[in-house]
């Protein structure tokens, strides 16, 4: 059993000619054009719900599942030859459901129809029904064509019904189906007419407005019947905007379908209008209403309701095609280009902080320095003077050649940051050598063979004061004194450990020692100015000696 659609939704010039002539509840048709007969359905609207549209051979009954707005409903079977489809007109047309010969000659076929699941007319010959002759204009092919047939059934349907009509040749298993289920009219208002500007024409908004109403005023279809009365609101999706895009200028001239049952008046509707999500005001109108499309990439939504119902109201959205300048793209590139300069000039100014933080550091460590070297002369002038209290002259010599030496090489390395290790260690071994010739002491110096002290570099006499401290507070007045010094590495870091056997500290207590204070303070200021390598100091004393050892860490994450 093959079959196709041959026309769905074609809106019925028929039925508008049936408005005309004063029908008060204008029907339009369904074919089901067979072999020998059509099956002719009448209603105000028919929807066709069906899913499946193509059927094997073998599947009976052939079912289709059909949904009515119109309240009134006519089932009339014509007498049909093939071809006779070029002139039907209606919503839709089924053709070729011809699958055994003579299945419906109308002589053979036989009817039940079922309203909400009870009989209401049961299994009947169609011959036996009330004969119709109709002569019909066809609008859209412009001929007239004569219809007869039998109208074999007409009802009063309200909101839910269900109507079944059954067919089948005589005395034989049912073989079509039509399934009618009666669904509520639209409570909103919708468009019935669209008048769109034409571009070619240059016209203003008021010349559009008037253009469009003399337009209307030639149709004479508006309200002439209650035709839209048994519409849904979304017969006739593509009138409204729905979000669709559109050029900058476009306008529109929207026509309401009327309150149901009511006239037409210059408040029956209210309408507003938003911009961009913004709302108007609702306003007053007889349903005729202009939308002017002026800006571009804005989008329109238009709200329109009916005054006695104004909790139904429908919504049409447009939208307008935005400028260059407008575009996604467009703002895209504007905000990464800002995030860019943004990012340069915050680049630019933390660079000029950091530089000038490193700088007030600097200053700051060689202000220290600078502090360093009176504190060093201090304890070698104190050194020199003990000497010649003493009346050792000749070892007051030899270290005031020893001393010029020495601070010959200090105000070398103060000229830099930074200092070889074999100079650090060379400066750390004649201040050694000066002190012992003050008092003799036991010195020992180790370095770890694997540093090589030509390739280290290192804060300059950072732990000179802490050397000095050894000699003149830690070992002082003490027999058999020693103090060590020893160099190593542990992974990454370099170590110096600065070891005296003298009497020791309270490392809690506050230490008024000048030179101490300059040690810590050189490495705080350090530790904020580098990243990567920080210094470390930890001093343990007690009675037996103290400990002061120094972490240079990641010193020599490159070496």
């Amino acid at each position: 059993m093959k079959y196709y659609i041959h026309l769905l939704l074609l809106f019925c010039s028929l039925s508008f000619a049936q408005s005309r002539n004063g029908n008060d509840q204008p029907l339009n048709n369904g074919y089901f054009d067979l072999k020998y007969i059509a099956i002719r359905l009448q209603n105000n609207f028919i929807l066709d719900n069906s899913e499946v549209k193509k059927r094997a051979i073998d599947k009976v009954p052939i079912e289709y599942d059909l949904t009515v707005i119109g309240e009134n409903i006519n089932l009339k079977l014509v007498n049909s030859q093939r071809g006779d489809t070029e002139i039907r007109e209606g919503q839709f047309v089924y053709s070729n459901l011809d699958a055994i010969e003579d299945l419906y000659k109308m002589e053979n076929l036989e009817i039940q129809i079922l309203k909400n699941n009870k009989i209401v007319k049961n299994w009947a010959f169609v011959t036996k029904s009330k004969k119709y002759n109709d002569t019909i204009f066809s609008v859209y092919y412009k001929k007239t064509y004569n219809e007869t047939g039998y109208f074999f059934y007409s009802d009063s349907l309200v909101k839910g019904d269900i109507i079944d009509l059954l067919f089948r040749k005589k005395g034989q298993e049912i073989s079509l189906k039509l399934h009618i289920q009666k669904k509520e009219s639209a409570r909103k208002p919708f468009i019935i007419n669209k008048i769109s500007n034409d571009f070619k024409k240059q016209l203003s908004f008021e010349d559009f407005i008037n253009n469009s109403m003399d337009e209307l005023a030639k149709v004479k279809l508006t309200d002439e019947s209650k035709f839209y009365d048994d519409w849904p609101e979304n017969y006739d999706t593509s009138s409204g905007g729905n979000l669709k895009t559109y050029s900058k200028g476009e306008n529109f001239c929207l026509v309401f379908r009327k309150p149901s049952k009511k006239k037409r008046t210059d408040n029956s509707f209210e309408y507003r209008t938003s911009i961009n999500s913004k709302s108007g005001e609702w306003k007053k109108s007889n349903g005729f209403i202009f939308m002017y499309l002026k800006e571009p990439g804005t989008e329109y939504m238009l709200e329109v309701r009916y005054k006695v119902n104004p909790q139904y109201v429908a919504t049409y959205k447009w939208f307008t095609e935005a400028e260059w300048y407008q575009t996604i793209w467009f703002k895209i590139t504007v905000g990464i280009f800002c995030l860019l300069i943004i990012a340069i000039v915050f680049i630019f100014w933390f660079r000029i902080k950091e530089k000038r933080k490193q700088a007030q550091q600097k200053m700051k460590l060689k202000t220290l320095y600078a502090q360093l070297n009176p504190h060093f002369l201090f304890n070698a002038l104190g050194s020199i003077q003990g000497l010649l209290n003493d009346n050792q002259i000749e070892k007051a010599n030899q270290y005031l050649i020893g001393f010029a030496t020495l601070l010959r090489n200090i105000l070398n390395s103060s000229e830099n940051e930074t200092d070889s290790l074999a100079n650090e260690i060379k400066s750390i071994n004649n201040y050694m050598e000066l002190e012992q010739l003050r008092k003799p002491f036991v010195y020992v110096f180790s370095i770890d063979e694997t540093i090589s002290p030509y390739e280290v570099e290192i804060i300059p006499l950072l732990i000179q004061p802490l050397i000095e401290n050894a000699v003149k507070h830690g070992i002082s007045n003490k027999e058999n004194a020693k103090i060590s010094i020893r160099i190593f590495k542990k992974d990454s870091d370099l170590i110096f450990e600065i070891s005296d056997n003298g009497k020791g500290f309270d490392i809690l207590a506050q230490n008024k020692g000048f030179g101490l204070k300059l040690v810590k303070d050189r490495i705080s200021l350090f530790n904020q100015s580098s990243k990567m390598k920080k210094i470390d100091m930890k001093i343990l004393s007690d009675s037996f000696g103290t400990k002061v050892t120094i972490y240079y860490k990641n010193w020599l994450k490159n070496d």
